[in-house]
């Protein structure tokens, strides 16, 4: 009878999915903004830092990294306040004056040589077209068509951790949605390696099974934590109330496949000011409901349970984006310790 209870005590995983968000703005999920936060970061002229991870819970983007100059954070932040749906910028980049050693002056020929081989050379981009235009003075034009929004994004990355590359703009035809299929893949656990050598584990693939595990446990504030993922190194930052916290959410993105390391930044702030609050489990159970109906859209259904807190979805919903956002939302309900994920994504 309660099989799910039991699994929620024992095992630290929600099954499938991951964290879309946009749980007032369901029409702008979270994984889209935080892509083309990324891409925004990248071709912005005057941001030139490689080190700034983003992350995006519903609709709040947070920046995290290292700037060179307070110039180059303010425009960093402005370049993302433009984006749609973004509702606030919380901009935590550091500034740290560039190392007086100056880097050997790379020719653009060879810049272009190794931003051609890069792509080339990245399987990720397998369906995808995408050249380089033109270098001049270590600034890189890519022109093109991108498979989908998320190639377009590694493309540029590629591109910019080339040495000598300054800036790049990029002229790529892409979507400009991210498709179920794209941010998420149905494993048996969130963990589960790929089926084949050519199937990687891809960077949004990893954050998202993070988030996913983060939600889960109820150990860890999971909407206080931020998770970015470059080149299967996750980054955490943000707010803990505990070092127990801190350690928790580094153990639970270690399970994951494809998680070369974590950087685990971050900050732990206790809560000891805070009130403690013991909602009844039927008044979340009427919370969780209320707010998971308004995010939701028409043809989704969505069923809560309750038990000492734990929350337990069921029903069956239109796509990915409805499954993560019933997620988050359920997750950032006061009260709420966990979430039991048993939801159902209709085939279409």
């Amino acid at each position: 009878m309660n099989h799910w209870w039991n699994r929620a005590l024992s095992s630290g995983v929600v099954l499938g999915g991951l964290l879309l968000g946009g749980v007032a703005l369901a029409s702008v999920p979270d994984t889209w903004i935080t892509t083309k936060a990324k891409l925004a970061l990248l071709t912005t002229s005057g941001v030139s830092s490689n080190d700034v991870n983003v992350d995006t819970i519903d609709g709040h983007v947070t920046m995290h990294g290292t700037v060179s100059s307070e110039q180059e954070k303010m425009r960093a932040e402005q370049a993302v306040r433009g984006i749609d749906g973004v509702k606030d910028v919380r901009n935590m980049l550091a500034v740290v004056a560039p190392s007086k050693q100056n880097a050997a002056e790379v020719g653009d020929d060879k810049i272009k040589t190794q931003v051609e081989q890069k792509l080339t050379q990245d399987k990720t981009l397998a369906d995808s077209s995408i050249k380089v235009a033109s270098v001049n003075g270590g600034n890189v034009v890519l022109t093109g068509s991108a498979a989908s929004l998320s190639d377009h994004l590694k493309a540029v990355e590629d591109a910019r951790e080339v040495p000598g590359v300054k800036q790049v703009a990029s002229e790529v035809k892409s979507p400009d949605t991210l498709s179920d299929k794209e941010i998420w893949r149905e494993t048996k656990a969130a963990g589960d390696a790929p089926t084949s050598a050519t199937d990687t584990m891809s960077d949004m693939w990893i954050t998202s099974a993070a988030k996913v595990r983060l939600i889960a446990d109820e150990e860890t504030p999971a909407t206080e934590i931020n998770v970015d993922t470059r080149n299967g190194i996750v980054t955490l930052f943000g707010i803990v109330p505990s070092d127990g916290a801190k350690r928790a959410a580094e153990a639970d993105v270690k399970k994951l496949s494809g998680v070369r390391s974590v950087r685990n930044e971050l900050q732990v702030v206790p809560a000891s000011a805070k009130q403690a609050v013991k909602d009844r489990d039927e008044d979340i159970k009427d919370h969780v409901a209320k707010r998971v109906g308004e995010t939701v859209t028409d043809g989704s259904s969505v069923d809560v349970e309750v038990k000492n807190g734990v929350v337990r979805l069921t029903g069956k919903v239109k796509g990915q984006t409805d499954r993560l956002s019933a997620l988050t939302t359920a997750r950032s309900t006061p009260g709420v310790r966990s979430v039991v994920d048993d939801l159902q994504v209709a085939v279409q």
